[in-house]
């Protein structure tokens, strides 16, 4: 059978394979035809829908058109009656009139008492869309007959959104609206459904004030007031009127359990600050985006890719009102089911209604997220893989993802690297976390501190810790102590907090090619080198030696350093990294590798704390009531 998708894209498919209509005209002539299923649209009809100002061969080019898509279609499809033509639809071969259909139907059951059965009705009708109608069709026609299909849409989803709102779903349902409002600010039942929602959230101030702007808005653009059923909602939150309240026992859903809180920010978070007003930004827009809004915070071992992330989560704490939710995948093994049953928890679904398979989880988990404003933190992804099933695909609900590595197959993610700090940052969280005093009454040993950490933030935490812990001690001593290259990895530990099994993680799932290739590098001492000096050192092809630097930057071992006097590319092996990778075995060691390959699962496996890679900057506080920046 053929099916005609006009709800977005303009597209034909027969028995799910698609067939091409090419050209915009012809794809015009075809919606034409179908916005008027059945009946005989005139000649020139479809003329005027073509072209605002017809050229003189318009007849000619229409019938060429026709002809064009009758080869495609089948000659019954597009018949000739009089001076017009007649498209042929089987039933359920339009999505429009599917749309309709439903959209009917869901009507009918919310007027008949049945308000979960038209919730789930409108919900598939609204569903249909997939885009602008009759994207693809010629300009002038879209320009006549879209703003009549999103009417359509519109309406539809208000049925909807009113339907929610007698289930007492106005806690998820915030969000949704005001994206729609922000879209379509002139529509009084959208400002009043988002009035009533807010309300009914107990944000009776913020609801009074939606009508206050909707009324400027009003008046400065048509020199218009609010109708009288939006003034009469406005006089009724201001009298707390309690027919408002949504209705006891009809259709009341299970509230999700409260959010749990985040982990802890830091009082001393410091520098990132070109990052931070980077992934600002996209916050602060996400909302008003018809994509979903997702940013992959990449970089290396100990760069503080989960401080960042979660700093920025209680930064903006206050525009996802629905909450912030932080799944720490590390401890899943690179598999999603775990994550999205935690989700689902957090999103108050009952574990015994947690589906069993991941399509079907990951289903659930954007339906429920659909239409809240919330942020979604997944710290520390392994790949693709794991994050795709994570990601909500709502507009108002933007996910960051810490990630050693890119995340390439992730083609429509925004990117932030984090490499080493800049030195006047390294020194100014070693003083923050190691004392103030003590580090500025030693500035040059400070910055030689600083430098022998590779001005790397969890090095520098824990050099600040063991300062923090030995008040007798000298920055100097720490120094000198920290000048052994073959002790520096063991003298960077403080408490818990240690440098060496955070790289040896780093490095525990390098393929054998890779992992010589790092321990070559390493031995190969510090600075800059191109793919031919990689090569040589690796007794590798340039090619092959291109791949392997491809690995290790994919991996987060390797960073980019720009081009040198010759133009070439140049990368260099962190500081530390390399110390570590000069004694990397072929093989990892599964046991002596902490959270790696070798420890038991189950209940004998030891609790392992958050990682200490990903919470560089969230393991240490030395002064809690510091100083923020």
């Amino acid at each position: 059978m053929l099916v005609y998708r006009i709800l977005g894209p303009v597209e034909v498919s027969d028995d799910g394979v698609p067939v091409a209509v090419d050209g915009a005209l012809r794809r015009a002539v075809l919606g034409a035809l179908l916005l008027e299923a059945g009946q005989v649209v005139s000649d020139q009809a479809l003329v005027s829908a073509l072209w605002a100002v017809p050229p003189a061969t318009a007849l000619v080019q229409l019938r060429q058109h026709v002809s064009a898509l009758r080869r495609v279609l089948g000659a019954p499809t597009i018949l000739r009656r009089g001076s017009g033509y007649a498209i042929h639809v089987e039933p359920g071969g339009f999505d429009l009139e599917v749309f309709m259909g439903l959209a009917a139907r869901g009507r009918a059951a919310m007027a008949g008492g049945r308000p979960e059965e038209a919730e789930a009705l409108l919900r598939e009708a609204l569903g249909l869309w997939g885009g602008a109608p009759l994207d693809g069709a010629a300009h002038d026609f879209v320009r006549q007959a879209r703003p009549a299909l999103e009417e359509r849409r519109l309406a539809v989803l208000e049925d909807w959104l009113d339907v929610g709102l007698a289930l007492s779903r106005h806690p998820e349902l915030v969000g949704e609206i005001l994206g729609q409002l922000t879209r379509n600010p002139l529509r009084e039942r959208l400002r009043g459904q988002l009035m009533l929602a807010l309300y009914r959230c107990g944000r009776q101030s913020e609801a009074l004030r939606v009508f206050r702007d909707g009324r400027a808005l009003l008046g400065e653009e048509l020199g218009l007031e609010p109708g009288a059923g939006l003034r009469r909602l406005e006089r009724a939150i201001h009298a707390c009127d309690p027919s408002l309240d949504p209705a006891p026992g009809v259709g009341t859903r299970r509230e999700p359990p409260r959010r749990p809180p985040l982990p802890a920010d830091l009082p001393d978070f410091t520098g990132r600050e070109e990052q931070l007003a980077e992934v600002s930004r996209l916050l602060e827009t996400a909302s008003g985006r018809s994509a979903p809004t997702i940013c992959v915070i990449s970089g290396g071992p100990g760069t503080g890719k989960s401080a960042l992330a979660l700093h920025l989560a209680h930064l903006w704490e206050a525009v996802f009102p629905d909450g912030r939710f932080h799944v720490d995948l590390r401890r899943d093994g690179g598999d999603p089911m775990p994550a999205l049953a935690r989700l689902l928890s957090l999103l108050g679904v009952d574990g015994a209604d947690v589906p069993a398979s991941a399509a079907e989880r990951a289903e659930l988990y954007r339906y429920r997220m659909a239409g809240l404003r919330a942020l979604v933190v997944l710290d520390g992804a392994t790949g693709e893989h794991q994050v795709r099933p994570l990601l909500t695909g709502a507009p108002g609900c933007p996910v960051l993802i810490t990630c050693r590595g890119r995340l390439p197959g992730i083609g429509f993610a925004d990117r932030v690297d984090l490499g080493a700090f800049a030195p006047e940052d390294s020194v100014e969280l070693l003083t923050r976390v190691g004392g103030a005093a003590r580090v500025s009454a030693e500035p040059a040993a400070a910055a030689l501190v600083a430098e022998l950490c590779g001005h790397l933030p969890l090095a520098l935490r824990i050099a600040g810790g063991r300062l923090a812990a030995t008040p007798h001690s000298s920055v100097g001593r720490l120094a000198a102590r920290l000048g052994d290259e073959d002790r520096r990895l063991d003298e960077l530990r403080a408490g818990d907090l240690e440098l060496r099994p955070v790289l040896a993680r780093a490095c525990a799932g390098l393929a054998p090619p890779a992992r010589r290739a790092l321990r070559l590098l390493g031995r190969r001492g510090a600075g800059r080198f191109c793919a031919t000096e990689a090569a040589a050192a690796l007794a590798e092809s340039l090619d092959e030696a291109e791949d392997l630097i491809g690995a290790l930057m994919n991996a987060g071992l390797v960073e980019y350093s720009g081009t040198d006097d010759g133009g070439h590319d140049t990368y260099r092996l962190p500081t530390l990294l390399g110390l570590y990778a000069r004694d990397l075995p072929d093989v990892p060691d599964g046991p002596d590798v902490p959270g790696g390959p070798g420890l038991p699962d189950g209940p004998d496996r030891p609790a392992a704390p958050a990682d200490p890679e990903g919470m560089a900057e969230t393991a240490v506080c030395a002064d809690p009531g510091g100083p923020r920046r």
